[in-house]
């Protein structure tokens, strides 16, 4: 199997990524543990699209200050639509990450980093790499743990726990 039949068939992975996100940010009140000991606070805000497979694409798109605590998210999740976007919010102490996150690439855009402190061009420049980085390795470390359920034992009861979610 080529490179690209592999991504093909391990896309569905980010939209789970994404409806467990968005599970665990209302199970955990948005508090989230990552792997390295560390949490961080995570919600969905402003705009969230969810879509349905087959062959026609139907697509919804939930504009809001909170989209996923609308009934009409929770509806189309019930519909079977699964979010392809999402725009969130990561917060970690002081600092405040926004971003949209695109569950069919796994990529970020649009990423507004906290208010820098160095005034000086080029260290400017370097701090706001650092919180770049920062926000990858958040997300980097929430995808671990989404993996590591998503691979092991717990998955069959996690699963049935995000459908009863669903559901209510």
């Amino acid at each position: 199997m080529d490179l690209v039949d592999k991504i093909e068939r391990s896309r569905f992975l980010g939209r789970e990524f994404l409806v467990w996100l968005w599970y665990e940010s209302e199970r955990l009140e948005g508090l989230l543990p990552l792997p390295n000991g560390e949490a961080c606070e995570l919600w969905l805000e402003e705009q969230l699209t969810l879509v349905a497979g087959g062959m026609e694409k139907a697509e919804s798109k939930l504009k809001a200050g909170a989209p996923s605590a609308t009934p009409e998210a929770k509806e189309a999740l019930r519909q079977g639509k699964l979010p392809t976007k999402a725009k969130m919010r990561i917060s970690r102490g002081t600092q405040s990450w926004s971003f949209l996150f695109d569950a069919e690439t796994l990529g970020i855009g649009g990423v507004k980093v906290p208010a820098q402190i160095t005034e000086d061009t080029d260290e400017k420049f370097y701090e706001r790499m650092q919180l770049v980085e920062d926000l990858e390795a958040m997300i980097g470390g929430l995808y671990e743990r989404f993996l590591s359920v998503r691979t092991g034992d717990a998955w069959v009861q996690e699963s049935e726990a995000v459908r009863a979610w669903v559901r209510e």
